[in-house]
């Protein structure tokens, strides 16, 4: 996996650093105000796990340099990540060595108005500094309006490659008709090995620009099923196949593919922006807006987020160079499990001049929510949901448990809406053993007798999870798994795509 083409653009008041990792542009873009790194460290960052996925070494090309340290510290992140999950393959990293030169003063943490960020700013507030909001990893959208659909457009391409060749919905078993041999081909071959060929993303573009510029996307049968956003059903009210006919397919096409295709919405992320550094203002911090495209990046090779997410936090703040960062927990320490972002992993991303601490695992997801409680401006700020970096749908599983937390503890649920009655929340679904373990710890925050309808809601979805779990277990050591086979066998495999995580499916 090469590493060439370093590029540093000045722009109206931004500085884009860009480099080709793997014939991919892999940018980011900064305030201009601040220096930035001239050194490869955020790109081999960035570059280390596909690297492994696919079992290539990386080549940083001339006029580049690499840390020595960082290079010494990413030896023993191979090797945790190689022994959490056997795919990732330990590599070479071939590349002259230069110790990395400071770049900022001051204190930098990473900051999303989410819970866990939230605490840490609470918790290290008197020593931060600054915090770094990102656009570009939790959620990305396109900058600017251009006409034509290129392969920047392509937000998830291994999510929108699987769609399209297993043809399962209405809208793919089309698009899958206008692929050329070539991009249907490359299609196939990058979803058996994880490479990307030269050209595929861009041929893909292109295919797809033609269907937008020459065919009639709607068909009321074909999109039944896909929400559809007021903006477009507004145009196919009044516009339907006039002047603007390429728009509208491109509004279909972003309905049906909210997360793989980018969407030009940049007035979210400058709404997200303006709310965030008014916070941050207000307790006389300096928020730092960052974007970049490792999003796509990392889709690129089916890498699941809760992997990339310490190589992709690691790779802007070598961008920054300051001393000091923070990363932000998901988890307490007893809750621990194979993550990108662990205590082990973070401070390994360190180099000379930038020191990587993990912060908040002090705390278990309850506590950190009743820290928050405490401090309006913070709660009233508080955004969780994925869906929308400005509001809280109320619905997810994010929303949820927060919300109920807040309900619980008997706080103000300003930026919420209201909780779902008991009789739905009695028909919640819990995902996995962290949902369950979040739900136990929002049971056992209050002593006493608050909310006790809620809470008796909230045990009954426990004990149904229990018992299910029960009966999996039941099946897995008398009947050697023989129900979860036959429930395979009923749902088609090829309906889900399996991101590749930090730990083996099913670990």
């Amino acid at each position: 996996m090469k590493i060439t083409d370093w590029e540093i653009k000045e722009g109206s008041g931004t500085t884009e650093v860009s480099a080709a990792v793997d014939g991919f542009r892999l940018w980011y873009r900064v305030p201009g105000s601040y220096p930035v790194s001239r050194a490869a460290d955020p790109f081999v960052a960035a570059a280390l796990l596909p690297a492994m996925r696919l079992g290539q070494k990386i080549e940083v090309g001339p006029g580049l340099t690499t840390s020595p340290k960082l290079l010494d510290n990413l030896r023993v992140l191979q090797e945790i990540h190689h022994c959490w999950n056997r795919v990732f393959k330990i590599v070479p990293i071939e590349t002259r060595t230069f110790p990395s030169p400071p770049l900022q003063g001051g204190v930098m943490s990473f900051f999303s108005g989410g819970v866990d960020s939230t605490y840490t700013f609470l918790k290290r507030q008197r020593e931060l500094t600054h915090l770094a909001f990102i656009q570009g990893f939790d959620f990305f959208v396109k900058s600017g309006h251009s006409e034509t659909f290129s392969a920047a457009d392509l937000s998830d391409l291994s999510q929108l490659a699987f769609k399209l060749m297993s043809a399962e919905d209405a809208v793919s078993a089309f698009l899958k008709t206008r692929l050329s041999a070539k991009t249907s081909n490359g299609l196939s071959s990058y979803l058996n090995s994880g490479e990307v060929a030269e050209g595929l993303e861009h041929g893909l573009a292109e295919d797809i620009e033609m269907v937008l510029a020459g065919d009639k996307l709607w068909n009321k049968q074909r999109f039944a099923g896909v929400p559809l956003r007021p903006e477009t059903e507004d145009l196919l009210k009044t516009s339907r196949y006039g002047e603007e006919a390429t728009r509208l397919n491109r509004l279909l096409l972003e309905d049906a593919y909210p997360l793989e295709i980018a969407r030009a919405r940049s007035d979210i992320y400058e709404e997200a922006i303006r709310r965030n550094t008014k916070f941050a203002e207000s307790f006389g911090k300096t928020l730092i807006p960052i974007s970049t495209n490792h999003f796509s990046f990392g889709y690129r090779y089916n890498l699941s987020r809760s992997l990339t997410q310490g190589s992709a936090l690691a790779s802007v703040a070598h961008i920054l160079g300051f001393s000091r960062v923070y990363v932000p927990a998901s988890y307490s320490y007893d809750q621990l499990a194979p993550l990108g972002s662990h205590p082990l992993t973070d401070p390994q991303w360190s180099n000379e001049s930038v020191q990587f601490i993990h912060d908040g695992a002090d705390a278990r997801r309850v506590d950190k929510i009743m820290k928050i409680a405490e401090n309006g401006a913070a709660l009233a700020n508080l955004r969780v949901c994925f869906s929308d970096m400005n509001s809280n749908c109320g619905r997810c599983s994010k929303c949820m448990r927060t919300m109920i937390a807040l309900t619980l503890l008997e706080a103000p649920t300003l930026p919420f809406p209201p909780l779902l009655s008991l009789r739905a929340l009695r028909k919640m679904r819990i995902a996995n053993e962290i949902e369950r373990a979040f739900l136990e710890e929002n049971l056992e925050a209050v002593q006493g007798g608050a909310q006790p309808e809620l809470r008796r809601a909230l045990r009954a979805v426990l004990r149904r999870y229990q018992r299910r779990r029960l009966l999996e277990d039941v099946d897995s050591v008398l009947l050697g798994g023989l129900f979860k086979k036959a429930h395979r066998r009923l749902i088609r495999s090829g309906e889900i795509n399996i991101r590749i995580d930090t730990a083996p499916p099913g670990a």
